[in-house]
């Protein structure tokens, strides 16, 4: 019996295996021929594997697999669909998160672009020196700009912060010691922790002083023969207060001279400080103290491109060009380009240049008249919701300043014939990314774009057309 049972469910699945459509067959289908084969070949393959893997493992029954066959057809138009979606989409960001990793943090000005677009559109002297008549640095581009600015001795360009802290430990650490408090371990987006980091660099973590208080002392205990640099990092998304103590920079700077070692000091957003903050220094006080080596990224505070922007002395950034992984995490064109125009407008003052510093500047009472002519816009649509000027608290975003909050103002709606979510839903298939409060959509005016508020009533009065 037992054997007569094996033979039937060999026979079972043979006869189901078989009863799979044939590629060729699907293609030729009068309801999938309207796709591309080149963009429907994968699917269908894709999706007949996973049904001979499920009879095969007998993870999908013989009623599952009938009914999976019924819906074959629908199934790929489904995903050809899904496929054939745009994946990369502009979008009005409503969020009062300047900075949103997400959605790209920093914003390009026309005028940025413009200034560049010529350069991207011809050949030009990226790597090529005129004058010599032969291959030139791309990094000179930008590193006499951040000089005059930072007040460092040199800088380097790298593609984003995260390959300037590789590429520092890995170049002046390796298979040596890291001396860093034990409350800089952090862990910032993408998984992104610093103790993998120093393994993956080969280095050696000597963390020292206790999550919450950390003092001179603790490293200069730590020092030994194997030391080499000693590391400050920025706590990027989350910040300590109460019963607290860390090293000033000027501490470290000294001790690390004093003891022949180099100080490190991975900045994470870094700021210039065009916009005035109370508890973080800025890239120019820091360099001021004329550290061996610090790290930022070009994309956050800045308002610049990704990239990982390291300045500090002569000596060692040349070090650090000698290292073959700096190819690796070599900087584009794009970045090069976008980078000296943003650092050009610093140098000029000409902020309203730089998308990113020019809301988080923007002033509360500007936000609150946007606000209004909003409100005044969506008067038509008064019987279908309660709208109302409500003062809000914008972020900077992108792991920066996470204890500070900007004052801001926006709209709330509290929709009558829709929850909160169906709304918000709504709003996310037409480009638009809100904040949801309890029974209401949240709308903050700093993050919106010139003419976007228009942009936005249009939206909203669409789809309130639509609900009862």
């Amino acid at each position: 019996m037992a054997v007569y049972t094996k033979e039937k469910q060999v026979h079972t699945l043979q006869e189901l295996l078989k009863s799979i459509p044939k590629v060729d067959t699907l293609l030729a289908s009068a309801e999938l021929r309207v796709f591309e084969k080149s963009l429907l070949l994968p699917l269908i393959t894709s999706h007949l594997d996973s049904l001979r893997w499920g009879l095969k493992n007998a993870t999908l029954s013989p009623k599952a697999f009938s009914q999976a066959i019924n819906e074959l057809i629908p199934t790929l138009q489904a995903k050809a669909k899904l496929a054939q979606m745009p994946t990369l989409e502009r979008v009005i960001n409503a969020t009062g998160v300047v900075l949103h990793t997400n959605l790209g943090r920093s914003v390009f000005s026309k005028e940025i672009i413009d200034e560049i677009t010529p350069f991207l559109c011809s050949y030009h002297t990226l790597e090529y020196d005129l004058e010599a008549g032969k291959r030139g640095e791309r990094y000179r581009h930008c590193v006499q700009l951040l000089c005059q600015i930072c007040g460092c001795e040199d800088a380097l360009l790298v593609n984003n912060n995260a390959a300037a802290v590789f590429l520092i430990l890995h170049t002046f650490a390796k298979h040596k010691e890291v001396i860093i408090s034990r409350g800089e371990l952090v862990e910032i987006g993408g998984g992104f922790r610093i103790p993998e980091i120093m393994e993956n660099a080969s280095c050696i973590l000597h963390e020292v002083g206790t999550t919450n208080k950390t003092y001179l002392q603790d490293y200069e205990k730590a020092i030994n023969e194997q030391s080499a640099l000693i590391m400050k990092a920025h706590r990027s998304n989350f910040y300590q207060s109460g019963f607290t103590h860390s090293c000033h920079i000027k501490e470290l700077i000294a001790l690390a001279q004093e003891r022949g070692l180099i100080d490190y000091f991975d900045l994470g957003s870094g700021h210039m400080g065009a916009i005035p903050l109370k508890d973080e220094m800025s890239v120019q006080e820091i360099c001021a103290y004329k550290p061996a080596l610090l790290s930022f990224s070009g994309d956050k505070l800045l308002g610049g491109p990704q990239a990982g922007i390291i300045c500090g002395k002569r000596e060692l950034i040349a070090t650090l060009k000698k290292n073959p992984l700096l190819r690796t995490f070599r900087v584009d064109k794009f970045s090069i380009l976008s980078l000296k125009a943003t650092l050009q407008a610093y140098k000029d003052k000409a902020y309203h240049k730089i998308p990113t510093l020019s809301m988080l500047l923007a002033s509360p009472k500007d936000l609150e008249h946007q606000a209004s002519m909003l409100k005044n816009r969506l008067s038509c649509i008064s019987n279908k919701a309660d709208i109302d000027i409500i003062e809000l608290h914008s972020l900077a975003g992108g792991g920066a300043m996470p204890e500070d909050s900007f004052k801001s103002f926006g709209i709330e709606i509290n929709p009558k014939s829709m929850l909160a979510k169906d709304l918000e839903d709504s709003l996310r298939t037409k480009g638009v990314v809100a904040c949801i409060k309890a029974k209401s959509v949240l709308f903050d005016m700093r993050t919106l774009l010139k003419g976007q508020g228009e942009m936005l009533a249009n939206i909203l009065i669409e789809i309130f057309k639509h609900a009862r």
